[in-house]
């Protein structure tokens, strides 16, 4: 039949006159475009930015473009949504918060991604592949360059808007850039095939020269953006959010950090822009002029339903701009947070990769506003109820993450907490002080010795920190089907986030009382305590709770000049140990145990100091001998 076919159309073909062969060769494709096609179609346009949207940092998140230094890894569908939950806590921006890198939790090292723990372990490399945004970025760049250049030649009516946002876009990458390499060749324009050698191998540009061309930016388009864009779109509100944090990096550099290379690392001090102000200004123009304002949830909600719905409810008053995912079906914007970080059940067991050290648990403070860190001596000397160890500190702290006895759908809290309830006692602590805890025979009087999320080995309990990242999670997820079903959005900017820049930047300005006042909004929502006086690092510890797992923490150690003194030494995880006699008498307590040296028995993490600017790399260098390495590398 197929030779019939094929003998049909050889003869039809043979007969066609040549006139109505140059009709048919000269047809418009339907499945490709012009590029002067594209600059007059609103269609078309829009198709192209949203693809430059998907290829953006704070899109895919830094963890997944970067993963082998390669654009062509901006496919959500496979190994990059994965590695974009590996390394992150759902960042946010393009520069991602590793949780694995940052003093907040460990990786559980359950997958095969042990490059986070190794830079965890190590540091940067100079050849390496992870977190780099590098020929991503300049691939990027290209894009947007081109886009920004044509898109004046479209007679369509939002054609400005549009360009405002290439712009905004290119402005995200540059700075996903310069707070990695410090200074980077500053590429306005798209570069000509054909251009000379000065065009085609730029030098690096001072760190403060891509600062000052990132804040232009975003100052010059700020109001030719729309006022509330459509979800996932760059609006009047996501620049200046983007200008408050840029301006108050760019002001944390200037004045911690140190100028190297002749300024392609640091920013000299006593330069004319105030950088601090910036910031302020641009976060108090989102707090006045853009109608977004803190989530509180509906009345009658406990503050930890509020504080987790702040990333559940869709369009909610906080949300300046999202990354929507489509879940089951989806080809794109897909992601495996849920997967990934919740507790059992779940596909393959799979979950629990971030996992919170309790050193970091400790910051958070009681409700009252006390202090949140227990003497040791006293934590181990008793036992406890999950209500008196959990119960009455800031609600964040049961909002944000998971720990033995929280409620989940299908966990098996056994018959030590009953159906859909975590579960991660490991051993039974009898009355004479010895623990029950046998492989061969794992129950004691029919009671099993470890719950549903620990390890049945004992001796490998350092595994677990104690406690699971439950921020994005949703509850109704589908978690036993393989493995990227999320229709959560993911939080770019969020209202407060600005209000911590506002009081971050006002601090630096000397303005005690327009910090405390914004600090105070947060803690009011969550339902802490106010404070009565505030200094800088205040300010830092709230940033640190609000914004956890959010993609801040790391960096922010970073900016501030302090990863060597917060990332390196041990980190602490806990052990919870049923006490016998409280559980037969009805009332489940727990002795508890600091696991020291969580991370690792041989060594603990350790951030370089070179690290505060990641290497270029030499096969970088090689293909433009204009760039000069870091130093240290």
């Amino acid at each position: 039949m197929k030779k019939i076919i094929y003998s049909f159309l050889l003869t039809a073909v043979t007969v066609m006159s040549a006139a109505s062969c140059s009709e048919i060769l000269e047809q418009t494709p339907t499945n490709r475009y012009t590029d002067a096609q594209v600059w007059q179609d609103a269609f078309l346009i829009d198709s192209h930015l949203a693809d430059l949207y998907a290829m953006s940092a704070f899109m895919i998140n830094d963890a997944v473009a970067t993963y082998g230094n390669s654009p062509v890894n901006v496919d959500f569908s496979s190994s990059a949504n994965w590695n974009y939950n590996l390394g992150v806590s759902a960042e946010g921006e393009g520069a991602i918060h590793p949780i694995t890198l940052g003093n907040q939790c460990k990786y559980s090292g359950r997958g095969a991604q042990t490059n986070y723990n190794g830079i965890k372990m190590y540091g940067f490399q100079t050849n390496g592949s992870t977190m780099r945004w590098w020929s991503n970025g300049y691939y990027l760049n290209r894009q947007l360059n081109h886009f920004i250049e044509h898109i004046d030649d479209s007679p369509v009516s939002n054609a400005l808007v549009r360009k405002s946002e290439a712009r905004f876009l290119r402005a995200f990458n540059y700075f996903a850039m310069v707070k990695r390499y410090g200074g980077v060749p500053l590429i306005k324009t798209e570069t000509p095939i054909d251009a000379d050698d000065a065009e085609m191998y730029p030098a690096r540009a001072t760190e403060q020269e891509c600062y000052d061309f990132i804040i232009d930016e975003l100052l010059d388009i700020a109001d030719l953006l729309e006022e509330k864009p459509e979800a996932g779109r760059a609006g009047k509100g996501a620049a200046l959010a983007l200008l408050s944090r840029v301006a108050l990096y760019a002001g944390s550099i200037q004045k911690y950090g140190t100028v190297a290379l002749g300024g392609l690392n640091g920013i000299p001090a006593g330069t004319s822009r105030n950088y601090f102000q910036i910031s302020a200004d641009a976060a108090k123009r989102v707090m006045t002029e853009c109608g977004y304002s803190l989530y509180r949830g509906a009345a009658g909600q406990s503050k930890v339903d509020v504080l987790r719905d702040i990333f559940l409810v869709k369009d909610n008053p906080e949300a300046i701009m999202v990354k929507r995912h489509q879940g089951a079906g989806g080809t794109q914007y897909r992601w495996s947070w849920d997967i990934c970080n919740s507790p059992k059940p779940n596909a393959w067991s799979v979950g629990e990769y971030c996992l919170p050290y309790y050193d970091f648990v400790e910051e958070f403070e009681y409700a009252d506003g006390r202090s949140g860190k227990i003497d040791r001596e006293e934590l181990e000397s008793k036992s406890w109820t999950m209500e008196e160890l959990i119960g009455s500190r800031d609600p964040r702290l049961e909002a944000w993450l998971w720990t033995n006895g929280s409620k989940w759908p299908g966990a098996i809290g056994g018959a030590v907490f009953g159906d859909n309830t975590i579960s991660m006692y490991n051993g039974i602590r009898l009355a004479d002080g010895s623990v029950f805890h046998n492989v061969t025979t794992p129950a004691y009087e029919g009671v099993m010795c470890y719950g549903d999320q620990m390890n049945e080995f004992r001796d490998q309990g350092n595994l677990h920190t104690g406690f699971g990242v439950r921020k994005y999670l949703d509850p109704e997820a589908d978690n036993m089907t393989w493995f990227i079903y999320s229709t959560t959005d993911y939080q770019i900017f969020r209202y407060a986030e600005v209000l911590l820049n506002y009081a971050e930047a006002q601090m630096e300005l000397g303005n005690a009382s327009e910090a405390l006042q914004a600090v105070n909004q947060i803690r009011d929502r969550a339902g802490v305590a106010p404070l009565s006086s505030i200094d800088i690092d205040a300010v830092r510890h709230e940033r640190n709770i609000e914004l956890c797992f959010e993609d801040h923490n790391y960096w922010d150690l970073r900016r501030w000049r302090i990863a060597e003194k917060e990332l390196n030494g041990p980190h602490t995880g806990l052990n919870y140990l049923l006490d016998w006699e409280s559980y037969k008498n009805g009332e489940p307590r727990f002795y508890l145990e600091i696991k020291d040296r969580i991370d690792s028995r041989v060594m603990d993490p350790t951030f370089p100091s070179n690290n505060y600017y990641m290497p270029i790399g030499s096969g970088t260098i090689a293909l433009n001998p204009n760039l000069v390495e870091n130093p240290g590398y």
